[in-house]
Protein backbone atom coordinates (compact mmCIF):
# COMPACT_ATOMS: atom_id res chain seq x y z
CA UNK A 1 0.00 0.00 0.00
CA UNK A 2 2.76 2.79 1.08
CA UNK A 3 4.82 1.46 -2.26
CA UNK A 4 1.42 2.55 -4.32
CA UNK A 5 1.04 5.99 -2.55
CA UNK A 6 4.69 6.70 -3.33
CA UNK A 7 4.66 5.69 -7.02
CA UNK A 8 0.77 8.05 -6.80
CA UNK A 9 3.13 10.84 -5.21
CA UNK A 10 5.94 10.42 -7.85
CA UNK A 11 3.38 10.55 -10.80
CA UNK A 12 1.80 13.70 -9.38
CA UNK A 13 4.97 15.74 -8.99
CA UNK A 14 6.39 14.33 -12.12
CA UNK A 15 2.98 15.41 -13.76
CA UNK A 16 2.93 19.02 -11.92
CA UNK A 17 6.58 19.79 -13.31
CA UNK A 18 5.92 18.82 -16.79
CA UNK A 19 2.65 20.68 -16.30
CA UNK A 20 4.76 23.83 -14.96
CA UNK A 21 7.11 23.82 -17.28
CA UNK A 22 4.75 23.43 -20.38
CA UNK A 23 3.47 26.84 -19.39
CA UNK A 24 6.32 28.58 -19.66
CA UNK A 25 8.26 26.45 -22.18
CA UNK A 26 6.85 26.34 -24.80
CA UNK A 27 3.32 27.58 -24.60
CA UNK A 28 4.71 30.70 -22.99
CA UNK A 29 7.13 31.46 -25.44
CA UNK A 30 4.71 30.74 -27.98
CA UNK A 31 2.21 33.85 -26.93
CA UNK A 32 4.59 35.80 -26.64
CA UNK A 33 5.86 35.45 -30.31
CA UNK A 34 2.14 35.21 -31.19
CA UNK A 35 1.18 38.02 -29.77
CA UNK A 36 4.17 39.66 -31.30
CA UNK A 37 3.90 38.79 -34.73
CA UNK A 38 -0.21 39.64 -34.62
CA UNK A 39 1.12 43.17 -34.17
CA UNK A 40 1.69 43.08 -37.62
CA UNK A 41 -2.37 44.05 -38.10
CA UNK A 42 -0.40 47.78 -37.13
CA UNK A 43 1.12 47.43 -41.09
CA UNK A 44 -2.43 47.15 -42.81
CA UNK A 45 -3.60 44.36 -44.57
CA UNK A 46 -0.43 44.14 -46.55
CA UNK A 47 2.05 43.76 -43.66
CA UNK A 48 -0.17 41.52 -41.82
CA UNK A 49 -1.38 39.37 -44.96
CA UNK A 50 2.51 38.70 -45.91
CA UNK A 51 3.00 37.29 -42.43
CA UNK A 52 0.23 34.38 -42.70
CA UNK A 53 1.78 33.68 -46.10
CA UNK A 54 5.17 33.51 -44.27
CA UNK A 55 3.83 31.35 -42.30
CA UNK A 56 1.84 28.78 -44.01
CA UNK A 57 4.98 28.15 -46.17
CA UNK A 58 7.25 27.35 -43.58
CA UNK A 59 8.38 23.44 -43.79
CA UNK A 60 6.41 21.07 -41.34
CA UNK A 61 4.44 23.70 -39.78
CA UNK A 62 1.36 21.91 -39.18
CA UNK A 63 2.97 18.82 -37.56
CA UNK A 64 5.58 21.27 -35.42
CA UNK A 65 2.21 23.26 -34.50
CA UNK A 66 0.30 20.22 -33.19
CA UNK A 67 3.71 18.74 -31.49
CA UNK A 68 5.00 21.76 -30.11
CA UNK A 69 1.67 23.85 -29.50
CA UNK A 70 -1.17 22.16 -29.09
CA UNK A 71 -0.01 19.31 -27.53
CA UNK A 72 1.09 20.83 -24.52
CA UNK A 73 -1.50 23.56 -24.21
CA UNK A 74 -4.42 20.42 -24.51
CA UNK A 75 -2.37 18.91 -22.02
CA UNK A 76 -1.78 22.06 -19.38
CA UNK A 77 -5.59 22.65 -20.04
CA UNK A 78 -6.52 19.12 -18.39
CA UNK A 79 -4.13 18.75 -15.87
CA UNK A 80 -4.65 22.72 -14.81
CA UNK A 81 -8.66 21.28 -14.17
CA UNK A 82 -6.96 18.22 -12.05
CA UNK A 83 -4.81 20.69 -10.18
CA UNK A 84 -7.63 22.88 -9.39
CA UNK A 85 -9.92 20.89 -8.22
CA UNK A 86 -7.72 19.37 -5.79
CA UNK A 87 -6.44 22.39 -4.41
CA UNK A 88 -7.81 25.67 -2.48
CA UNK A 89 -6.83 29.07 -1.29
CA UNK A 90 -5.73 28.81 2.68
CA UNK A 91 -7.07 32.54 3.66
CA UNK A 92 -5.78 31.29 7.36
CA UNK A 93 -2.11 30.88 5.83
CA UNK A 94 -1.56 33.40 2.71
CA UNK A 95 -2.20 36.62 2.45
CA UNK A 96 -5.24 38.26 1.08
CA UNK A 97 -3.01 39.33 -2.28
CA UNK A 98 -1.63 35.97 -2.24
CA UNK A 99 -5.36 34.50 -2.50
CA UNK A 100 -6.57 37.06 -4.59
CA UNK A 101 -3.12 36.06 -7.17
CA UNK A 102 -4.27 32.40 -6.58
CA UNK A 103 -7.99 32.94 -7.33
CA UNK A 104 -7.22 35.09 -10.68
CA UNK A 105 -5.11 32.43 -11.94
CA UNK A 106 -7.92 30.25 -11.60
CA UNK A 107 -10.77 32.33 -13.30
CA UNK A 108 -8.42 33.06 -15.84
CA UNK A 109 -7.44 29.60 -16.60
CA UNK A 110 -11.30 28.46 -16.89
CA UNK A 111 -11.41 31.48 -18.97
CA UNK A 112 -8.67 30.73 -21.57
CA UNK A 113 -10.52 27.20 -21.56
CA UNK A 114 -13.36 28.67 -23.01
CA UNK A 115 -11.50 31.91 -25.06
CA UNK A 116 -8.87 29.51 -26.79
CA UNK A 117 -11.53 27.07 -28.70
CA UNK A 118 -13.47 30.47 -29.43
CA UNK A 119 -10.17 31.73 -30.88
CA UNK A 120 -9.67 28.53 -33.00
CA UNK A 121 -13.29 29.03 -34.37
CA UNK A 122 -12.47 32.40 -35.44
CA UNK A 123 -9.29 31.74 -36.83
CA UNK A 124 -9.86 27.98 -38.72
CA UNK A 125 -13.32 26.82 -38.58
CA UNK A 126 -15.34 30.00 -39.54
CA UNK A 127 -13.08 30.39 -42.48
CA UNK A 128 -13.73 27.30 -43.55
CA UNK A 129 -16.72 27.40 -43.19
CA UNK A 130 -17.34 31.37 -45.29
CA UNK A 131 -14.90 28.94 -48.54
CA UNK A 132 -12.31 31.85 -47.33
CA UNK A 133 -8.78 32.13 -45.73
CA UNK A 134 -8.12 33.52 -42.63
CA UNK A 135 -6.76 37.17 -43.25
CA UNK A 136 -6.66 40.81 -42.76
CA UNK A 137 -10.11 41.60 -43.48
CA UNK A 138 -11.57 38.62 -41.93
CA UNK A 139 -10.05 39.53 -38.55
CA UNK A 140 -10.78 43.29 -38.78
CA UNK A 141 -14.95 42.39 -39.64
CA UNK A 142 -15.18 40.01 -36.73
CA UNK A 143 -13.89 42.53 -34.26
CA UNK A 144 -15.58 45.20 -35.43
CA UNK A 145 -18.40 42.87 -33.92
CA UNK A 146 -19.51 43.79 -30.36
CA UNK A 147 -19.07 40.06 -29.01
CA UNK A 148 -16.43 39.10 -30.71
CA UNK A 149 -13.91 42.44 -29.06
CA UNK A 150 -15.50 41.75 -26.38
CA UNK A 151 -14.24 37.95 -26.17
CA UNK A 152 -10.98 38.95 -27.30
CA UNK A 153 -10.54 41.90 -24.95
CA UNK A 154 -11.41 39.38 -22.12
CA UNK A 155 -9.05 36.73 -23.46
CA UNK A 156 -6.03 38.68 -24.08
CA UNK A 157 -6.59 40.07 -20.40
CA UNK A 158 -6.63 36.59 -19.39
CA UNK A 159 -3.24 35.31 -21.64
CA UNK A 160 -1.07 38.35 -20.00
CA UNK A 161 -2.19 37.06 -16.71
CA UNK A 162 -2.09 33.72 -16.53
CA UNK A 163 1.34 33.85 -18.13
CA UNK A 164 2.53 36.10 -15.74
CA UNK A 165 1.25 34.67 -12.43
CA UNK A 166 2.64 31.49 -13.81
CA UNK A 167 5.96 32.45 -14.49
CA UNK A 168 5.93 33.86 -10.55
CA UNK A 169 4.92 30.53 -9.66
CA UNK A 170 7.56 28.52 -12.04
CA UNK A 171 10.39 30.36 -10.45
CA UNK A 172 9.39 29.32 -7.19
CA UNK A 173 8.16 26.21 -7.69
CA UNK A 174 12.03 25.35 -9.67
CA UNK A 175 13.76 26.86 -6.70
CA UNK A 176 14.26 29.93 -8.81
CA UNK A 177 13.40 32.30 -6.39
CA UNK A 178 14.50 31.61 -2.62
CA UNK A 179 14.90 34.65 -0.89
CA UNK A 180 12.34 37.12 -0.26
CA UNK A 181 14.49 39.67 -2.33
CA UNK A 182 14.18 37.07 -4.78
CA UNK A 183 10.58 36.88 -4.23
CA UNK A 184 9.77 40.59 -5.17
CA UNK A 185 12.45 41.23 -7.89
CA UNK A 186 10.36 38.31 -9.52
CA UNK A 187 7.05 40.43 -8.38
CA UNK A 188 8.39 42.98 -10.90
CA UNK A 189 9.39 40.78 -13.44
CA UNK A 190 5.70 38.96 -13.81
CA UNK A 191 4.43 42.39 -13.56
CA UNK A 192 6.86 43.60 -16.39
CA UNK A 193 5.42 40.68 -18.68
CA UNK A 194 1.80 41.18 -18.15
CA UNK A 195 1.84 44.73 -19.16
CA UNK A 196 4.08 43.72 -22.36
CA UNK A 197 1.91 40.83 -23.35
CA UNK A 198 -1.24 43.03 -22.61
CA UNK A 199 0.30 45.77 -24.53
CA UNK A 200 1.29 43.18 -27.55
CA UNK A 201 -2.32 41.62 -27.73
CA UNK A 202 -4.44 45.17 -27.64
CA UNK A 203 -2.00 46.98 -29.86
CA UNK A 204 -2.62 43.83 -32.59
CA UNK A 205 -6.45 44.54 -31.83
CA UNK A 206 -5.98 48.08 -32.83
CA UNK A 207 -4.56 46.95 -35.93
CA UNK A 208 -7.09 45.46 -37.21
CA UNK A 209 -9.86 47.90 -35.75
CA UNK A 210 -8.60 51.37 -37.46
CA UNK A 211 -8.66 49.60 -40.43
Amino acid sequence: METNQTASSNRSFWLEKAFSLLGIVPIGIYVVCHLYNNMRSLQGAEGFNQHLLDSRALPLIVPMAVLVIWIPIAFHGIYGLVVMKRSRPNLGRFAFFENLKYTLQRLSGLGLLLFIPAHIYKTRIEPGWLNSTLDFSHMAEGLHEPLTLTVYILGILGVAYHLANGIWQFSIGWGLTRTVQGMKRMQFLSFGNFLAVLTMGYAAIWGFLKA
